[in-house]
């Protein structure tokens, strides 16, 4: 089990990496709530009093690819980024990987044309 743990978070201990986690997902949260203020209250598609159920359903699918993107960032933060794991960088990373999660999906939508 210890090589497993090694595997999947380097050279991170687990605490460590929850918390780096914890903060990245803070980061999306943050995102998320940004980009609900610019919402078209007036939309059929959108309740017109803000709803966190709402805005979690309606952005399912891109906060589970940031989840899973968040991991692989915090995973290889040496090899991809050259940094050690530090909160700052995980925060960043949470609040950036929404628009990666935008680019991917563009270009998967581009790929079914």
């Amino acid at each position: 089990m210890e090589k497993f743990l090694n595997l999947v978070l380097g050279t991170n201990d687990v605490p460590t990496y929850f918390a780096a986690l914890f903060f990245a997902m803070i980061g999306v949260v943050i995102i998320l709530l940004v980009k609900s203020k610019k919402r078209d209250k007036t939309s059929q598609n959108t309740p017109y009093h803000f709803s966190f159920k709402f805005l979690i359903l309606d952005n399912l699918k891109e906060i589970i690819l940031g989840f899973l993107l968040i991991m692989i960032a915090l995973r290889f933060s040496i090899e991809y980024a050259g940094v050690g794991l530090t909160m700052w960088y995980a925060l960043g990373v949470g609040l950036s990987i929404q628009k990666l999660s935008g680019y991917i999906s563009k270009l998967e939508s581009g790929a079914r044309k």
